[in-house]
């Protein structure tokens, strides 16, 4: 089996009992059949704990006052240190780590949701490189998986990313690259006319075609009042979310508050503006988030057929990262530091990625929502 990660994959380590966010806690942790069982039969007094802190029903920890139970008071997993690493249930042992499952294939990258692996990577100022690593296994068969289908969505991300890491671009001309051609795919997707992608994509890729882009762009820019409104819409879309942790629609109110009611629209243009001048040199954290977005999910089209939705989502997640960045950073007196920044994206991906719920709301909403439609897109990225 074919197994594919970034580069910096091995590099991650866990803080442990110095981590600013433990995962230990605000969300229920799920037990694979197999940690369940070991639960079941081990031995002793801590045997007895294991049985008595599961929700056997839900097959996750029990939880009190929102941590896990077997969280101690240094923030250590007394599982590991009563019973050894090797009775950690998967969740615990993979995470930061997500993979994606394909036939014959995973694709294995760290959670911006863990505040060490979001350090991480957002620190990685150099374009981001994927590695391959093959390893003996059974060969799978995924019923009804379409390999020709997700052949073609492997080319579009290999696409993407070049879109992505194309630094003579300006951020917003890559994230409006990105859903215009998204938009286009879609249609090729819906009607099965996958044969027309390569012609797509070498078109996408010719000079002319990004001068006619620009045109078509320049519709949409310096639009404040459009953006404002636009960026303020999808930011209220949070507030339809399960809250993992207690705060943060308070965070989020207080922060939407501070930008799009405080400020007129044109304070509004000047504050984005002053904020891009001041992290220009900092567009690779967006980079990077970005190629997070399309490397995780964009191939998990192959099961649902609805790539633009996966897009759009990419640019969304990323857009309104940076508009908390410019909350916060009008909050702190136009002062934003390198682990602000962290904290900020670490607990936004926490909310939106860690909850089934939140995962599929926010696919419906991009799916189905007029907010989300290419247009109205391009105003909150460009204007």
């Amino acid at each position: 089996m074919e197994y594919t990660y970034p580069e910096y994959l091995y590099d991650f380590q866990c803080e442990a009992s110095a981590c600013s966010d433990t995962c230990c806690q605000g969300w229920k942790i799920a037990i694979d059949p197999v940690s369940l069982k070991k639960y079941r039969k081990y031995p002793g007094f801590f045997g007895n704990r294991l049985r008595n802190s599961i929700d056997w029903e839900k097959e996750a920890f029990e939880q009190y006052n929102g941590r896990c139970a077997f969280l101690n008071e240094e923030n250590l997993c007394d599982i590991y240190k009563e019973a050894g690493e090797d009775m950690l249930c998967k969740t615990c042992t993979r995470y930061p780590r997500h993979y994606e499952e394909y036939e014959n294939l995973r694709e294995i990258s760290l959670s911006l949701s863990c505040p060490a692996a979001a350090k991480l990577m957002l620190g990685q100022e150099k374009k981001l490189a994927f590695l391959n690593e093959y390893r003996e296994t059974p060969e799978e068969e995924y019923e009804q998986f379409d390999f020709f289908l997700f052949t073609k969505l492997n080319e579009i991300r290999d696409y993407y990313y070049e879109v992505i890491q194309n630094r003579e671009l300006s951020l917003e001309f890559r994230m409006s690259l990105l859903l215009s051609t998204a938009h286009d795919l879609q249609e090729r997707i819906r009607r099965e006319q996958l044969h027309e992608v390569d012609d797509l994509l070498k078109r996408y890729s010719r000079p002319a075609f990004l001068k006619t882009a620009e045109r078509k762009f320049a519709e949409f820019q310096n639009d404040r009042q459009g953006r404002r409104t636009q960026c303020r819409r999808l930011w209220q879309k949070l507030y339809r979310l399960e809250m993992l942790n207690r705060g943060w629609q308070e965070e989020l109110k207080k922060r939407e508050r501070r930008l799009y009611q405080e400020l007129s629209a044109k304070d509004y243009g000047e504050a984005c503006r002053a904020f891009a001048d001041a992290f220009q040199e900092k567009n690779y954290e967006y980079e990077q988030l970005l190629m997070y977005y399309i490397f995780c999910y964009l191939c998990g089209a192959v099961y649902d057929g609805d790539l633009f939705s996966k897009v759009k989502l990419a640019v969304v997640h990323t857009l309104l990262i940076r508009e908390l960045y410019t909350a916060v950073w009008l909050e702190k007196g136009r002062e934003l530091s390198f682990d602000d920044r962290v904290e900020l994206a670490h607990r936004y991906a926490r909310e939106t990625e860690h909850s089934d719920l939140n995962m599929e709301a926010m696919e419906d909403m991009a799916a189905e929502e007029k907010d989300f439609c290419l247009k109205k897109l391009l105003l909150a990225v460009l204007g």
